[in-house]
Order: structure tokens, then C-alpha cells, then sequence
């Protein structure tokens, strides 16, 4: 009897043991779901000041990363805030900075544009005031002859032809060929160079004044083109090869000059040089009328 006694007794402890060891290994399985939500419980039961609080703190580096330029940083704000006290999750987290950021930042590129549309009109209203003050030249017409047997024009004067006919008032007059060159004065090559050269300066002088100058006679753009091709362009074509033949003719101990009056043909050019500079005086005249300026 006392036998049988001691084995029950032997086996209970057994199994007290194993249930023992069988309830501890569960505890251990559900320890880790125990903490998760112990943690999301008190999340939940943070303090809605504190989360609001620690919120308005992001926002607030948001805004001023917008405004000091600093580049979009979510991963950081999510490191340095997680955890927190307040319970917001990473997601969270990243949520309100990139919420507030993107704001901020569209109210920044608003401000910018809104500024720049005011630096815009204030340039606006500028021109405008700056155009009533400037004089306009009042559209007139002209009535000149003109020089080389080109007859007698009427034309209009604007703006645009005014400007290039000054242009080209300027260039005749500060010529050599639109000066007195006595007989005993001067070279003829030195003439006839300039002559020359009023082709290139008229011609940039067009390019530049564009189409509102025009072509026609009635025009300062025909006018100049006329001027170039009736009057000079065959005055050039029968001198300037003449002059360049006896030109190479010179002897070595004559000078330019000396060898220019030694030539046959050197009254003739002189005659027909003072017949061609008072035509160019007719046109410089015909300029100053459309100018509006007294020569």
C-alpha cells in the first residue's frame, strides 16, 4: 500500500513538472504580441496635445527647409523622430513633412511668381511713360529734285526714312569727295577710293534701316540705291581702271602726285569730278528735306 502510495505521488510531480515547462513556452511565444500591443495601446492613449505638438514641430522644419532651399529630406526626419513619445509612426512622419513641405513650397514659387509679374508691370507702365515723353516726328511729305537727272519726287518722311537719310547725311558730308579739291590739291586716287567706299556704307546703312525705307524713288531707300547705280557706279567703272593703268606706270623717282598731273587724261577726271560733287550737293540737299533740318 505504502508502495503504490510513493508511485501516484511520483507521477504527479511528473506531469506538474511538464505543465510547468509547457506553460512557460507559451508565455515566451505570446511575449512578443503582448509588448506590440501594450506599445499600440499606448500609442493610442498618447495625449492628443503631445502629437499635435511634435506635428507643429515637423511642419514648422518643413517650412523652413522650403525657405532656406534645402532640398525635400523625409528619411531624415523620419530617423531623428522615430520613435517618439507621441506615438506617430513612420509613415506618419513622413506623411505631415512632405504634406507641409509641398505646401510651403508651392506658396514660395506663388510668392516668386506674383513678384516677378509685379517687377514685369512696374517695367511695363516705365516704357509707357518713357514713350509719351519721347517725341514723335510727325509723318510729312517732301517735295526735292534729285540729282543725275532723276527728276523731281514727292515721298513721305517717317521715322524710319528720317533716321537713314541722317545716316546718310552723315557719310556724304564728312567725305572728301563732297569737298573742293583744287587743281593743285589733293590726289584723284584719294577721290575716287572714297567714291568707292559709299557703296559699302550705303549699303549697311539700308540693311540696317530694313524695308520701312523703301525702294521706290519716292523713298530714301531708292533714292540711295539710284544715287549709287545712275550716278557713281559709271562715273567709277570709266575713271577707276583708267586712273589704276597710268597708276602703274609711275616711275620709281616720281612721286603720286607729280606722276597724277603728268597724266593726259587728269583734267578731264578733275572736270568731271566737280560736275559729280555737285550732283552729290543736290542730293545731300534733297537728304536735309527729308531730315527736316536746314543745311
Amino acid at each position: 500500500m505504502l508502495k503504490r502510495f510513493q508511485q501516484l505521488r511520483h507521477h504527479l510531480k511528473k506531469r506538474t513538472n511538464t505543465s510547468l515547462v509547457s506553460t512557460s513556452f507559451a508565455m515566451l511565444l505570446l511575449l512578443p504580441f503582448l509588448v506590440s500591443s501594450t506599445i499600440s495601446a499606448f500609442a493610442q492613449a498618447a495625449p492628443p496635445d503631445l502629437r499635435q505638438g511634435l506635428a507643429e514641430e515637423i511642419k514648422s522644419l518643413a517650412r523652413s527647409d522650403v525657405e532656406n532651399d534645402i532640398p525635400r529630406r523625409t528619411n531624415f526626419i523620419v530617423q531623428i523622430y522615430s520613435p517618439n513619445s507621441a506615438g506617430l509612426t513612420s509613415p506618419q512622419l513622413s506623411r505631415i513633412y512632405d504634406e507641409a513641405y509641398s505646401e510651403q513650397s508651392n506658396q514660395k514659387n506663388l510668392k516668386n511668381t506674383l513678384v516677378i509679374l509685379g517687377i514685369l508691370a512696374l517695367l511695363g507702365l516705365l516704357a509707357v511713360a518713357i514713350l509719351r515723353k519721347t517725341p514723335k516726328f510727325k509723318v510729312k511729305t517732301v517735295s526735292t529734285s534729285l540729282p543725275f537727272g532723276l527728276g523731281q519726287v514727292e515721298l513721305e518722311s517717317d521715322d524710319a526714312m528720317r533716321r537713314a537719310a541722317w545716316a546718310l547725311y552723315v557719310e556724304l558730308t564728312t567725305r572728301i569727295t563732297t569737298q573742293t579739291l583744287e587743281d593743285d590739291q589733293g590726289l584723284l586716287r584719294e577721290a575716287l577710293n572714297s567714291l568707292y567706299s559709299l557703296f559699302a556704307s550705303t549699303r549697311e546703312i539700308l540693311r540696317e534701316a530694313g524695308p520701312d525705307v523703301g525702294t521706290s524713288l519716292e523713298s530714301v531707300g531708292g533714292i540711295a540705291i539710284a544715287v549709287l547705280n545712275v550716278g557713281l557706279r559709271p562715273f567709277l567703272t570709266k575713271w577707276h581702271p583708267a586712273l589704276s593703268a597710268w597708276e602703274a606706270q609711275r616711275p620709281t623717282d616720281v612721286g603720286p602726285r607729280e606722276h597724277e598731273k603728268n597724266w593726259s587724261e587728269e583734267p578731264q577726271l578733275r572736270n568731271e569730278l566737280k560736275l559729280l560733287r555737285e550732283n552729290l550737293e543736290q542730293y545731300i540737299h534733297a537728304l536735309t528735306e527729308v531730315i527736316g533740318v536746314r543745311k
